[in-house]
C-alpha cells in the first residue's frame, strides 16, 4: 500500500457547475475519497455509492470506476462484483501484522527525530502538534483527535528526514484502523493512549534516541494487545467484506 495520504491534494469544495469544468480525472476521485476517510466521512465497511460520485464531483462513471479500482489496487477500498465497493476494513490477524511492522517503524522514527529535534524548527512543531492532539483528547475518541493524533505521529516521522521511512509508513491502512475502532475504545484505554503520547513527546526533546526509541515502541506493543483483544463486534465489518 502507499503511503501518501497526507500529500494528497484535497478535493475541490466548488459549485457542481465549477467542478463540472475541471478535468474529469480518476484522482481527483481518488482524492476527494481519501480526503473523505481522513476526515471521517468515510468509515472501514462503508459502501461507496457511484451515483452519489458522479453527482459531487461533476465527474462521468468511467473516472470513478477507474479510481475504484486504484484504490483497491493499494488496499484502501475493496471491490466485488456484485455488491460494489467497500472501505476496507482490516480483520485481527491483519492488524496484529500491521502493528508488528509499526511498532519498528515508529520506533525508528522516534530514535530519528530525538536526533534531530534541535535542527531548525522541529522542536517548535514538534511541541505545537503535541499540544493539539492532547487538546482534542480531552474529549476524548472524537474525529478532531483522531486528526490531530495523526498529525504528530506525522511530525514524528518527518523531522527524522529519512525519506525510505516515510515512503514505506502505511498510513492510509493507519488511518483506516483509527477510524475501525473508534466506537471500541473505552475510557480507560484513551486515557492510557494519552500517557503514552506523553511519554513519547517528553523521550524524544530530550535528545535520547534509544530512550526515545524504547518509548514508542513500547506504545505500539500495548497498542497491538488492546486492538487485539477487542470483541468480535470490533472486526463485524471485515467479516462481512
Amino acid at each position: 500500500m502507499k503511503g501518501d495520504s497526507i500529500t494528497r491534494p484535497a478535493a475541490s469544495t466548488g459549485s457542481p457547475s465549477d467542478r463540472s469544468s475541471e478535468p474529469s480525472s480518476p484522482r481527483r476521485v481518488m482524492d476527494a475519497i481519501i480526503n473523505g476517510i481522513n476526515k471521517g466521512r468515510y468509515v472501514p465497511g462503508q459502501r461507496l455509492i457511484e451515483a452519489d460520485l458522479t453527482r459531487e464531483l461533476g465527474v462521468s462513471r468511467g473516472p470513478v470506476r477507474e479510481a475504484f479500482k486504484l484504490l483497491s489496487g493499494e488496499g484502501v477500498l475493496v471491490l466485488s462484483k456484485n455488491r460494489g465497493a467497500y472501505v476496507q476494513a482490516q480483520s485481527r490477524r491483519e492488524v496484529k501484522d500491521t502493528l508488528v511492522v509499526l511498532e519498528v517503524l515508529a520506533g525508528l522514527a522516534a530514535k530519528l527525530a530525538a536526533r534531530h529535534i534541535d535542527e531548525g524548527d522541529n522542536r517548535k512543531v514538534f511541541t505545537r502538534v503535541f499540544k493539539e492532539a492532547i487538546s482534542h483528547g480531552e474529549g476524548g475518541e472524537t474525529q478532531a483527535f483522531l486528526e490531530s493524533r495523526r498529525r504528530f505521529y506525522d511530525v514524528l516521522y518527518d523531522i527524522g528526514g529519512n525519506r525510505e521511512l516515510r515512503g514505506i509508513l502505511p498510513r492510509m491502512r493507519i488511518t483506516l484502523m483509527r477510524l475501525q475502532f473508534q466506537a471500541f475504545v473505552s475510557r480507560k484505554q484513551h486515557e492510557s493512549q494519552l500517557r503514552e503520547l506523553r511519554a513519547i513527546a517528553e523521550s524524544v526533546p530530550e535528545g535520547d534516541p534509544k530512550k526515545a526509541e524504547r518509548t514508542a515502541k513500547s506504545h505500539l506493543r500495548r497498542r497491538r494487545l488492546s486492538l487485539t483483544t477487542l470483541p468480535e463486534e470490533a472486526y463485524a465489518a471485515a467479516n462481512q467484506l
